[in-house]
């Protein structure tokens, strides 16, 4: 019978090993209640734990629900993500997706609906884990981005110690309030996927880079003033001069320095940043298009509108009523929640 107190559920499993010795899984889970106020967010939380395997140790440990239960020799097929830290020991994984894989000290597990799937722990070492379950209609989001998918289901970490401190506090949270699943609980659960995603990509692999609008890291530290001052400022009547003037050297040297380490020229830069401002502008609030040219930092509702059809061949007024157009339900089918 498993052992219960307040924070930790713990196993104690016999088996025989060759000192006939008495080993022991000690670890914690939680599986949180899920009603409709968690599921219409982007992303909530199911369930988490940590554990120890230590070697030798059956693999994994009885306790847990039906539903994420399983045994080696069959597998297991969730409904949902699962997310899992290894932070010491190695063992191997499986799934149809991606064949046996070695799971290496420093490793996330990444678990998908309706993928069978198996993993243990190397029975000579053991390992160390932290885990969380969840799921929504942003992580599918995330799926269809390719920001992890079945075929990559075990990768290296990058600061791994960093990544058990961000698991240790949704679980320290979970362990102080058992039974919530708070809108605070899947905004925490949100950062912590963020934090998973970020150490196991590369620049190159998401969408747009680390950066907003570019894939390349900015290498010259005047060009990183530079974009600071655009991004910041770029809403003001500042020309390519006064930004010039700012960071203390000549037009020429500026446009110069800007087109080697960007590709284009800096009123390029500026203007698509007006233009991707005025766009955010447009799709999510009411304002006057002239007002919209104002707050992005056009010089004139004419000058906008110039722009637009430049770069998205339609007018400003345009794109915002197609924009609207696109966020109605359609005929015949029910609106999506």
């Amino acid at each position: 019978m498993p052992e219960t107190t307040k924070s930790t559920i713990r196993w104690r499993v016999s088996l025989p090993t060759k000192s006939n010795a008495l080993n022991q899984y000690e670890g914690y889970y939680h599986y949180l209640p899920v009603n409709d106020t968690a599921m219409s967010w982007g992303v909530y939380l199911t369930g988490l734990g940590s554990g120890n395997a230590p070697a030798g140790e059956i693999y994994p440990p009885k306790g847990h629900p039906g539903l994420y239960s399983f045994q080696w020799s069959r597998g297991r097929v969730l409904p949902e993500f699962q997310m899992i830290l290894i932070s010491q020991g190695h063992g191997v994984f499986e799934s149809e997706p991606t064949g046996e894989m070695f799971v290496e000290p420093g490793s996330i597990i990444t678990l998908f609906p309706g993928v069978w799937h198996r993993y243990r722990p190397d029975s000579d070492v053991g390992w160390t884990e932290r885990w969380i379950s969840f799921h929504g209609s942003m992580t599918h989001r995330l799926l269809e981005l390719r920001l992890f998918f079945p075929e990559m289901a075990v990768r290296k970490a990058r600061r791994p110690t960093s990544l058990a401190r961000a698991f240790d506090r949704v679980l320290h949270s979970v362990r102080e309030h058992p039974t919530q699943n708070s809108i605070l609980l899947s905004l925490q659960a949100m950062a912590l996927i963020g934090s998973v995603v970020e150490s196991i990509t590369d620049a190159d692999e998401l969408p747009g880079g680390h950066r907003t609008v570019r894939r390349k890291e900015i290498v010259d530290p005047l060009i990183a003033k530079a974009l600071d001052l655009i991004w910041t400022h770029s809403h003001q009547a500042f020309t390519v001069q006064r930004f010039a003037n700012q960071l203390s050297v000549s037009r020429r040297v500026l446009e110069r320095r800007f087109r080697d380490e960007i590709g284009h020229s800096v009123l390029t830069e500026i203007t698509a940043c007006r233009l991707n401002r005025a766009k955010r502008l447009l799709r999510e609030t009411d304002l006057g298009v002239k007002a919209v040219a104002f707050l992005a930092g056009f010089s004139s509702e004419e000058r906008m509108r110039v722009t637009f059809v430049e770069n998205v061949h339609v007018s400003p007024s345009r794109y915002r009523s197609d924009w609207l157009e696109q966020r109605k339900p359609k005929l015949g089918r029910p609106p999506k929640s």
